[in-house]
């Protein structure tokens, strides 16, 4: 499903540009266009991941060395970013930095980039300063759960004697010695695996970008804005010569680093905690001042995008005068489709059934898959269980854009006819997300006791019961958190919707808020509007982590 619509794609592209593989990246760095947009995209991309480490590591070293009461909801708190839809989380960092909101009465202007943000461009020369410290902040809060969660388990799960000890030896005299000899063995590398994976969410990132960013492209959004007119021969070629040049570049460089974050997983699974979190807990000091600011600002930082967009669904503009009045007509209008073609009850059915379809096939395909690699290793067929691991990582790499536009491409050649099948849009979102559900299902696979399957076999239970007593009993709660971040995760896809669905009687939510904020903003109602498509988009998303946060055990630490 992965690489057949790319490989085609690529193959379709090349014979559209006559253009080998070879010949395109040549041709990439060669094109002024191509070249600043690969700029901007590491540039963001490694910003982004050293701020997010800055910022998460006290997150979680605080969380995971310190007692908390109510720490399940403090955890839930700082996870939500990473399962809120990305064209949520673009609305809330507008409604952050827009004219009139929290950052420009306190003197920030980061929209429009006047006072002190201007006055730092004129200086520096630097174009659009606002712009870039907005999307570095949506990064780091978007991806602050990752770091949240490979430290924080690490650190609430270690036995605490290991620090004591290490204080007796000449290794552990200094702090410099405690952090080489101990924290950095111990935590690097899960802060390494983080990072990797922040660098690959960051450099694929398209809505933030979009929606953040308008008058700088990264590679995501130059695909996008150049795949409507790639594929058709005769017509535009250079927009297929960018599409199939940027998507090698960036298939390559992705590539590169899913293969550097499984090298870095596998040295981080190695260390084993050999302490449940509980009586890490019961022995665990209360936390001082700065680690109670550090958390609950870090809980601020989390909710605060999320509430402007709700509140920013009920605050109506007055055209005459620009003030602001606060009424639920913007709801009204978006739920009866006004000044959009699809209106937020068709949306959401469309939504829904894209994800209903994407959990009925990547729930139990992620499930087959998990089972074959960890089957594998009990047979000692490492290499193979490697392959099979990082095949099933390849959606990773190619981004949702990616996805998007190897299957509209691929359509254009196998069936044409399928782009009036409304279903279509469900196929991406099966393909990105399956990946999730390996990772999830994958560990707790490894950790079944095979006795527990073998002896319901010899209580002369059929095959399907003594699977159903012997295996699924037991895995209950990660297939409903795979289920449920499943469903989340389709109904938040953007990058390959937009590609597909960019208008008309198919738009999911996400699609329809982009519809909404992309209209002239002359009329008050258009904006709140788009807020109101985003808070139900949003609303939806939470239910469906807070049910998958009730399965999760709380040994788990913040684990995924």
């Amino acid at each position: 499903m992965t690489v057949i619509p790319l490989a085609y794609a690529i193959h379709r592209l090349t014979s559209v540009t006559d253009l080998t593989v070879i010949d395109a990246i040549l041709n990439f760095f060669e094109d002024d266009d191509t070249i600043r947009a690969l700029k901007f995209t590491m540039l963001e991309a490694i910003i982004s991941t050293i701020m997010t480490l800055l910022v998460g590591l006290p997150v979680a070293w605080y969380l995971g060395r310190y007692k908390w009461k109510n720490i399940r909801t403090i955890r839930a708190l700082l996870s939500v970013p990473f399962v809120t839809p990305s064209i949520v989380v673009a609305m809330g960092f507008l409604m952050l930095i827009d004219p009139g909101g929290l950052l420009d009465t306190i003197g920030i202007d980061l929209r429009l980039e006047t006072g002190h943000i201007g006055d730092l461009a004129e200086y520096t020369g630097w174009a659009n300063p606002g712009h870039f410290i907005a999307l570095i902040a949506a990064h780091v809060w978007f991806n602050l759960s990752l770091v949240m969660r490979f430290i924080e388990p690490t650190l609430s799960t270690m036995n605490q004697s290991w620090e004591e000890q290490i204080r007796f030896l000449p290794a552990g005299k200094t702090a410099y010695g405690r952090f080489r000899n101990l924290w950095l063995p111990i935590l690097g590398p899960a802060a390494l695996c983080s990072a990797c994976l922040c660098f690959i969410f960051s450099f694929s990132s398209f809505a933030l970008i979009k929606w953040l960013t308008p008058n700088q492209d990264n590679l995501e959004t130059l695909m996008a804005k150049s795949g409507g007119s790639a594929g058709i021969y005769g017509y535009r070629i250079d927009t297929s010569e960018i599409v199939l040049a940027t998507s090698v570049v960036q298939l390559l460089i992705l590539s590169l680093a899913i293969v550097l974050t499984a090298q870095i997983q596998k040295k981080h699974s190695s260390i084993h905690s050999i302490i449940t979190e509980n009586s890490r807990q019961k022995n665990s000091k209360k936390p001082g001042k700065m680690a109670r600011f550090t958390i609950y600002s870090a809980v601020l930082y989390s909710i605060l995008p999320l509430i402007l967009v709700a509140i920013a669904s009920f605050r109506i503009r007055d055209s005459s005068d620009g003030s602001y009045s606060y009424s639920t007509a913007a709801w009204q209008e978006a739920w009866s489709g006004n000044y959009s073609t699809t209106a937020i009850p068709d949306a959401l059915i469309n939504s829904l059934t894209y994800c209903i379809i994407t959990l009925m096939i990547a729930l139990p395909v992620g499930y087959v898959i998990a089972s074959c690699i960890a089957r594998l290793e009990v047979e000692n067929k490492n290499k193979t269980a490697k392959i099979v691991e990082f095949a099933s990582m390849i959606p990773l790499a190619l981004s949702a854009v990616m996805i998007g536009l190897g299957i509209l491409i691929g359509l254009l050649k196998w069936a044409p006819e399928l782009f009036s099948w409304m279903l279509i849009p469900a196929l991406p979102h099966i393909i990105i997300t399956t990946p999730f559900v390996i990772r999830i299902m994958l560990p707790a696979i490894r950790s079944l006791e095979p006795e527990y399957f073998e002896q319901a076999k010899m209580l002369g239970l059929s095959p399907i019961k003594a699977w159903w007593h012997g295996r699924f009993s037991i895995l209950r709660a990660p297939i409903v958190v795979s289920a449920a971040l499943t469903m989340a995760f389709s109904l938040g896809e953007f990058g390959a919707s937009w590609i597909l669905v960019r208008s008309g009687s198919w738009d999911s939510l996400s699609v329809l808020v982009d519809q909404l904020m992309g209209q002239p903003k002359f009329n008050p109602m258009i904006q709140p509007m788009a807020m109101a498509a985003a808070t139900t988009l949003m609303c939806l998303t939470f239910i469906l982590f807070i049910f998958a946060e009730k399965f999760r055990h709380s040994e788990e630490g913040s684990g995924f």
